[in-house]
């Protein structure tokens, strides 16, 4: 989705109105230790992509799960916190960054530990 400054002042409104709806509202829903990064709002604000990570990648791609199966009654929350025209299309994805960023760590760390270390006779 193309991000103007109009559709990222709406996406941080979004994911700071669906933290408050996750924590106060959402009571039988497990979200363990679910965190709501980023929100992206379709150019007509009609559809919000909002990507959510966790400690482990299978339970947060349950309760990706879960919430895509809630999401209409999430829409109604939201619609009650957030003054719009109309309340967004609400699509929960995984958010892969954090998980690439340990791997890359891990590639690094190993690269490193592989590493000959130079000889402090070897230099010139």
């Amino acid at each position: 989705m193309k991000k103007t400054r109009r559709t990222s002042q709406v996406g941080a409104t979004l994911r700071d109105a669906l933290v408050e709806v996750f924590r106060r509202d959402l009571k039988d829903v497990s979200l363990g230790m679910t965190s709501v990064t980023d929100v992206e709002v379709s150019p007509d604000l009609q559809y919000a992509r909002v990507f959510v990570t966790g400690l482990s990648e299978d339970e947060t791609h349950a309760t990706i799960k879960e919430l895509q199966q809630r999401k209409g009654r999430i829409r109604a929350l939201l619609g009650q916190r957030v003054r719009m025209r109309y309340t967004p299309e609400l699509d929960f994805r995984y958010d892969e960054t954090t998980m690439r960023a340990s791997r890359i760590e891990s590639i690094l760390s190993d690269i490193a530990s592989n590493d000959p270390k130079p000889d402090d006779d070897d230099r010139s």
